[in-house]
């Protein structure tokens, strides 16, 4: 019985251990994974799992899942070969943590199918083409991947009713290389024009991308009718196709210029940082941050920090988790190995879905700053050399040359060819650069040296007009029959509505012929060229004064004045270190090093009593700051607890000086029963003279108080002494903070921020602005008596009391010194 009880124990060992040797043999847990081809090379085997002992009757256990060494961070990949099982997606997998306070790894949503083949290429949140003839061109940065899968450029859009579809088409190109020619004809609803892109066309970095459109109205043949032409292009619906999943794969810290936008023209950064709440590592975040900004520029960008990654992947979303290995182990899942040994900034390995985040580590807090530092290894400027350009090539190509002096620009230089026209409306436009120290806004005036030639089915009363940022600068009549030629025309240009930064200029032809004024119904759209412009046309700025203003928010949305040449650290205070405070602060500095051209060096500061005379930064929201500052910026104090009147809180009465200025405003054009309105109404409709212009001195600040629809504030101050330049960024909530930047910061509304104060209204969405009344100059390059003449002209044709004034103390002065010397040197002598 012994000998037999022995032999059914080994009999049944033996069992149990071919059991364990099949399920160790296993090649994987089970899926619901459809059969793999036979082709493909078997999955990687599960280590062996030791099963302790149990009782015969217990079945085998099942072994666990293999986890992959170098599996990508937020996506769990299937099996090598595999297609992706055909189930529910699972919720988030936690992964043991790697070190002790590790975080657990979050699985993240990939890019949709739809979205991983696409890269969206509108820089413009609104795009608008009107008229007979309009264009935009800008840049776009491809990786090597997505310059050779690129197969396709699709354009949604949608036009006005009156656009005759026979001849009216869309002109794209890229690289100069023309695209076919679509018809312009969706007038009932959004259509898509898909365009096939030639293999070759498209290059690995920067490539340039031409959008115009030809059109023409289907019955009326006026001026005015051409103003109702117009094809609004759709952001979502405006982007290269690719035939692979390359929208969001980088492997090439290059690969952030290719982060481009989403379907709403936006880009935003989302940097994961496990340590935002240390006050101590807000300065190398920050950094960070003005390192990507100033590597994407694009136009609508916009900085988030969160402690963990969002779970849904986005276009136009660049994803950088830093943080010291073992901060960021748990959240990536799998680090780069390179990322426990040293500094690292640089891509992990790209997933199917195309999605690739930027890892930015190191072993110790000092390697990841040193990592942070790597990525201006490319974009940093050396010491002292001079800036030539702003860097507009994002939203508009080329880049916008910076006028710093005498100076003459063909338009051939400025991104213009020579073009023929042949209806009725001719219009084109290009870019200048001025500045932040420009100062000619009262007195000078440019010359545009204009190469054209018109039909001689022109008429006389025709015309030429000259437009500075949208405002009406020059005209020049046509007075000839039988058509002419310019050569090097010079037209007066006023320089009155230039400004820092880039600034837009605008040729506009008007003609008129006797068929448009006939119209006959039924008649062909002509085709023969009525007017030429020719890029050798020229724009000359001659020099013109050259000194600093404060405050002046023009010069810092233009060139970032004064925080990009401080000499000391620009001081940031924040209300608090959460993370719409922070992503608003960056998104803030951020801009001011994009449009500076180099980082802005940032000293973020626990208290704004401890800030001095320095340029600073205040953001937070308004509550939160000592009302001592709030005064600083000559802002009405009570406006911390009554900018939102809905909150119960009864708003500050008006001074009468305000009111009775709304009033006059209200009531503009009516009956005036005193003589001194009268009089100024007869001033300023004859001469263009107002109490404004005719004043001695400046008038004083008055205190401001944001008004009731406004969400968020810019305001511009000095410090205590006067020496340094304080911004204030606020608003009523944290939430309203961090919306309100991002919507500021925009292109389109960033160029329109002026002057001491700029309030957004969301529902509205535009920007309000407080001109400067008594603003402070400071000197921004050597002593020059010609600059200092300029200087006094400007300001002198600013108060013109003070010309007048000074003009009669001259005249009377060499009177007297001629009636002196007549005496002394008279014929009595």
């Amino acid at each position: 019985m012994t000998g037999g009880k022995k032999i059914r124990g080994s009999l049944t060992a033996l069992m149990w251990g071919a059991a364990a040797t099949g399920a160790m043999a296993q090649s994987s847990p089970f899926d619901m994974s459809p059969e793999r081809p036979a082709q493909t090379a078997p999955a990687p085997v599960s280590p062996p799992v030791v099963v302790p002992p149990a009782a015969p009757s217990q079945p085998p256990p099942v072994p666990l899942p293999a986890i992959p060494p170098a599996q990508p961070p937020f996506v769990v990949q299937p099996a090598p070969g595999a297609q992706p099982p055909q189930r529910p997606v699972v919720p988030p997998v936690t992964v043991p943590p790697r070190q002790e306070g590790a975080r657990p790894a979050t699985v993240q949503t990939p890019l949709s199918p739809a979205d991983s083949r696409r890269r969206y290429i509108l820089p413009y949140e609104k795009l608008s083409l009107s008229g007979e003839t309009d264009r935009r061109q800008w840049g776009i940065y491809l990786t090597p991947e997505q310059a050779n899968a690129a197969v396709s450029l699709n354009i949604g859009y949608q036009n006005a009713i009156v656009v005759a579809p026979e001849s009216s088409n869309f002109q794209v190109s890229l690289n100069n290389v023309p695209l076919d020619v679509a018809r312009i004809e969706a007038p009932d609803g959004e259509g898509n024009v898909s365009l096939k892109i030639p293999p070759g066309v498209l290059q690995v970095g920067s490539n340039v991308v031409t959008l115009g459109v030809q059109q023409r109205h289907r019955t009326d043949c006026t001026i005015q009718s051409t103003y109702d032409l117009w094809t609004d292009v759709n952001p979502a619906n405006t982007y290269i196709g690719f035939n692979a999943d390359v929208a969001g794969a980088f492997t090439n810290i290059d690969d952030i210029q290719a982060t481009g936008p989403d379907g709403k023209a936006a880009t935003s950064i989302e940097i994961v940082a496990p340590s935002l709440g240390n006050p101590a590592f807000a300065d190398s975040l920050l950094r960070l941050s003005q390192a990507l900004a100033l590597r994407t520029l694009m136009p609508n960008q916009s900085i988030r920090f969160v402690t963990a990654p969002s779970s849904e992947r986005k276009p136009g979303t660049l994803t950088v988790l830093v943080g010291t290995a073992r901060e960021i182990a748990g959240i990536a899942g799998a680090l780069p190995p390179e990322a426990s040994a040293g500094a690292f900034a640089g891509f992990g390995s790209a997933v199917p879905s195309g999605f690739s985040p930027l890892f930015v580590s190191g072993p110790t807090p000092q390697a990841v700053q040193a990592a942070i530092e790597t990525l201006f290894s490319s974009i940093s400027r050396a010491p002292g050399s001079q800036r030539t350009a702003f860097s507009t090539r994002s939203w508009h190509a080329p880049d916008v040359p910076l006028i710093t002096s005498d100076r003459r620009i063909a338009l051939s230089e400025l991104g213009l060819e020579s073009s023929e026209f042949s209806g009725r409306r001719f219009r084109n436009e290009f870019y200048i650069g001025m500045p932040a120290d420009f100062y000619a806004s009262a007195y000078g005036e440019a010359s545009l040296l204009l190469d054209a030639a018109y039909s001689s089915q022109v008429l006389p009363g025709s015309h030429i007009d000259i437009y500075v940022n949208n405002e009406i600068a020059s005209t020049v009549p046509i007075s000839n029959n039988g058509g002419g030629i310019f050569r090097h025309l010079p037209i007066n240009v006023t320089m009155r509505h230039l400004k820092p930064g880039p600034n837009k200029i605008t040729i506009e032809a008007v003609l008129m012929t006797a068929q448009d004024q006939a119209c006959a119904p039924g008649a062909p759209a002509s085709t023969t060229p009525r007017f030429a412009l020719f890029d050798t046309t020229e724009i000359h700025i001659p020099d013109y004064a050259r000194i600093g203003r404060k405050p002046d928010l023009a010069a810092m949305a233009g060139a970032g004045q004064p925080y990009r040449a401080a000499r000391s650290p620009v001081a940031l205070s924040l209300d608090r270190f959460d993370t719409d405070t922070m992503s608003a602060a960056a998104t803030l500095v951020s801009r001011l090093a994009s449009v500076a051209g180099h980082p802005i060096n940032v000293e973020t500061v626990a208290s704004p009593l401890v800030i001095g005379d320095r340029d600073a930064l205040f953001v937070g929201t308004i509550s939160q700051f000592p009302q001592a500052l709030i005064s600083q910026f000559n802002l009405v104090p009570s406006s911390q607890i009554s900018w939102k009147v809905g909150t119960g809180v009864q708003p500050p009465a008006q001074n009468s000086e305000t009111l009775f200025n709304d009033w006059r405003e209200r009531v503009d054009g009516g009956v005036w029963e005193g003589q001194v309105s009268s009089f100024e109404d007869w001033m300023k409709r004859n001469f263009d003279l107002s109490s404004d212009t005719l004043r001695f001195l400046p008038a004083a600040e008055q205190p401001y108080a944001p008004p009731a629809n406004a969400s968020f504030m810019l305001a511009q101050g000095l410090s205590p002494s006067g020496e340094g330049v304080w911004t204030l960024a606020t608003a009523p909530t944290s939430a309203e903070l961090l919306d309100g930047m991002s919507a500021m910061t925009r292109e389109n509304r960033w160029g329109d921020v002026t002057g001491r104060v700029a309030v957004y209204d969301a529902a509205a969405a535009k920007v309000e602005t407080v001109e400067v009344e008594r603003p402070y100059f400071y000197i921004t390059g050597a002593f020059s008596l010609s600059n200092w003449r300029l200087i006094a002209a400007n300001w002198l044709s600013s108060n013109v009391l003070s010309y007048s004034l000074a003009f009669i103390g001259f005249v009377s002065l060499l009177g007297f010194a001629t009636f002196v010397m007549l005496r002394l040197m008279g014929r009595h002598r």
